[in-house]
């Protein structure tokens, strides 16, 4: 399967990366690391666990991201082949986004 990034997790990837680099400078790049890592686990393992949520009638997955405390949320799109990544969350947030 295909992974396809929203716009909107593309915004909200460039503002947690931002803040990362600025505000964590004993590790600026972890934050991409990690969501590398994420995004090849959630590649090989598409929808092998439970959704997290339904929208609409439809599964939505969360992955967490342990080092930089962060949740991504995809869905999977099965007539096109493409896993979407919808946004990414902070955890520490203690309420999930608007999906």
């Amino acid at each position: 399967m295909k992974l396809r990034v929203s716009g909107r997790a593309r915004a909200r990837i460039r503002h947690q990366d931002e803040w990362w680099r600025k505000h964590r400078l004993d590790a600026p790049n972890l934050f991409k690391e990690e969501l590398a890592i994420t995004f090849s686990r959630i590649a090989r393992h598409t929808s092998a666990r439970r959704p997290h949520t339904q929208v609409e009638g439809e599964p939505v997955w969360r992955v967490f991201m342990p080092r930089t405390e962060q949740h991504v949320y995809y869905t999977v799109e099965e007539a096109s082949n493409e896993i979407v990544v919808e946004t990414v969350w902070g955890a520490r947030r203690g309420r999930g986004p608007k999906l």
